[in-house]
């Protein structure tokens, strides 16, 4: 079993740092990594909001971020052998939380912008298996770190159901990002054009978003593209996951 690892610089955006993963879905995006079956994936990931949401965040960041930039996933990781058809098992074997974490509530966004339509801010400090914020003294939350984005790209005739399934949820006034080059990455117009923002979770899985995605968990994925495996981002700022990869046959 070969371990393979992909470190970030969380001192600059995706944006900056284009060759450590990715903002959308696509199945032109090129793997950074390949590993075989069985093989352990350690992959450093950034937040959700790509570091908007630092310390020095104030609530005007909140009401109005760029939303162009979510998620900043760490990846492709391109499994040896995985044919579409396939299924795929990731074994999430570790999740390391970093010692910041935020909570939010962005105006217009999320299943609740009816019932809290102001910006919000809780910024926690993370220590010793909690959690704890001057914004909420008294409160202490214990750690249970998961992934909140792990998915496959999605093959090409994927794209088109879900972009047509989309676009059609828009037109009659749904809550859809479309297809968008602003901050996208990679910048390549043939892929920005028409690649997929990674709000929704899909078919491919994506951002799946519940706590049962910690450590210990086994994620199946069908498979729909050669290769292309699970692409980790958080919505805290850990420092890393291990994974194990392994090809099961439908």
């Amino acid at each position: 079993m070969a371990v393979h690892e992909v470190r970030v610089d969380r001192s600059k955006t995706l944006v900056e740092e284009p060759a450590t993963g990715h903002n959308r879905w696509h199945p032109d995006i090129a793997p950074i990594v390949r590993c075989e079956p069985g093989d352990e994936v350690v992959l450093e990931t950034r937040d959700a909001f790509d570091g908007q949401m630092g310390p020095q965040a104030t609530l005007d960041t909140v009401a109005a971020p760029n939303l162009d930039v979510v998620h900043p996933l760490t990846g492709p990781v391109y499994v040896e052998g995985a044919e579409p058809g396939d299924l795929l098992e990731v074994e999430i074997v570790e999740v390391v939380p970093d010692s910041y974490g935020y909570t939010v509530q962005v105006p217009g966004f999320g299943f609740l912008r009816d019932m809290f339509p102001d910006p919000y801010m809780v910024r926690w400090a993370i220590a010793d298996g909690w959690a704890t914020s001057e914004d909420l003294p008294g409160v202490r939350v214990p750690g249970a770190p998961f992934m909140g984005t792990i998915g496959l790209s999605p093959g090409r005739e994927g794209l088109r159901r879900i972009t047509a399934r989309e676009q059609a949820a828009l037109e009659r006034g749904g809550f859809v990002l479309p297809p968008s080059p602003a901050s996208a990455v990679p910048s390549d117009p043939s892929i920005a054009a028409e690649a997929l923002r990674t709000i929704p979770p899909r078919e491919q899985a994506g951002n799946v978003d519940i706590k049962q995605l910690a450590a210990g968990t086994r994620l199946f994925h069908p498979g729909g593209h050669a290769g292309r495996c699970s692409q980790p981002a958080t919505h805290t700022s850990p420092k890393a996951i291990a994974r194990r990869v392994a090809r099961r046959s439908r």
